[in-house]
């Protein structure tokens, strides 16, 4: 069980992807448990998940069970277990399961023991970093990307590494002056942040002073997006992959472009779990094997997500997996985002020298 950070398992990690099986037969989930989810309601998830990316998760999941009607609830990263601890608490009925991105919520929900006590039969075909805690899986491997304006740049100010995009911003000031964003650092910007500095040392530290002058910090992927098509910002930085990819097919990239990190790119461990007092239990672990599943991880692909089991046939997935990406890129380049319990301790003076490179109070 991972429950910190140590950069030099970053390359480990992927390895274990890359040394699994394939994307062998679907383990089938025991029998009593796919009779005794008939006689419950509905399947009840929190997620920060919109309603467009559960469609193809639902219908492949109900193509397999289609009288487990489920209904999602799409909250802010946070949001899920908070009110699911909120609602439990005071004895009203809540999630059945809950999906979201919130690294200190995950850690709070696993000390609490929040998790239903319940082991996946797709254990053997996962990696062990992909089962943080007790009861907690991951739902995604998410890359967050570079995003230029490719109306307002030329090819060679459009660099895939951050070596490269922290020094065009100090070579073209009048380009990037004020108009380069990205995440704050709390919350979900916080931890891609976090693992970022961890991953290069004072070489982030670096290249976060270089740019920090031209950064407006603080927008979700959303606001990035819409800024930088409008030309508002030339570039952004750990722009979110499942937010800008799909974009990309309306005809977004007659105006932006994305690119991969190639010397580190973080990659955000999007978390899963049964609830402890999940009224309709069965169904709720019938969605844990199916995510868990290669079917299932062709549907989180589907959905616009990284997925990261191996052996996923390629011309099913949407955006690539995580297996791809490392082989793309290389696996010593690939930053997993996962459970540091030091970021709890350690995140003010953190923050704090955060807040002096970028230059925000």
């Amino acid at each position: 069980m991972i429950t910190h950070w140590l950069p030099k398992l970053a390359s480990l990690a992927v390895a274990a992807v890359l040394s699994l099986p394939g994307a062998a037969a679907r383990a089938a989930p025991a029998a009593d448990i796919v009779a005794a989810s008939k006689s419950e309601q509905r399947l009840l998830i929190y997620s920060n998940m919109g309603t467009d990316n559960w469609n193809p998760i639902i219908k492949g999941f109900n193509q397999l069970y289609p009288w487990i009607k489920v209904e999602t609830l799409n909250l802010g990263a946070s949001e899920p277990i908070s009110r699911y601890e909120a609602e439990t608490g005071t004895g009203v009925n809540s999630a059945d399961f809950i999906v979201t991105g919130s690294i200190s919520d995950w850690i709070r929900f696993a000390d609490k023991k929040l998790a239903a006590d319940y082991a996946t039969s797709e254990d053997a075909a996962l990696p062990d970093w992909s089962k943080p805690f007790p009861g907690v899986y991951t739902f995604s491997t998410d890359p967050m990307v570079l995003g230029y304006n490719k109306l307002l740049l030329s090819a060679d100010q459009q660099p895939d590494t951050f070596a490269g995009f922290a020094k065009a911003v100090v070579d073209h000031p009048e380009l990037f002056k004020g108009k380069i964003g990205s995440y704050g650092a709390d919350g979900f910007g916080g931890s891609i942040n976090w693992a970022f500095v961890r991953h290069h040392g004072d070489k982030a530290w670096q290249w976060l002073d270089a740019i920090g002058p031209s950064v407006k910090a603080g927008d979700g992927s959303g606001a990035m997006i819409e800024k930088l098509t409008r030309g508002e910002n030339t570039a952004v930085y750990f722009l979110s992959g499942p937010v800008v990819m799909p974009k990309m097919d309306a005809g977004l990239d007659q105006v932006i472009t994305w690119k991969y990190i190639t010397d580190g790119t973080p990659v955000f461990m999007r978390g899963m779990a049964i609830t402890a007092k999940a009224k309709n239990l069965n169904s709720a672990k019938l969605m844990l094997e199916y995510l868990l599943s290669a079917d299932g991880q062709v549907a989180v692909s589907q959905a616009g997500f990284m997925p990261y089991r191996s052996g996923l046939p390629a011309d099913k997935l949407r955006f690539g997996s995580l297996e791809q990406l490392a082989q793309k890129i290389g696996e010593t380049n690939i930053i997993m985002i996962n459970y540091d319990r030091e970021m709890l301790t350690g995140f003010d003076a953190f923050a704090q020298r955060w807040t002096k490179a970028i230059g925000q109070k």
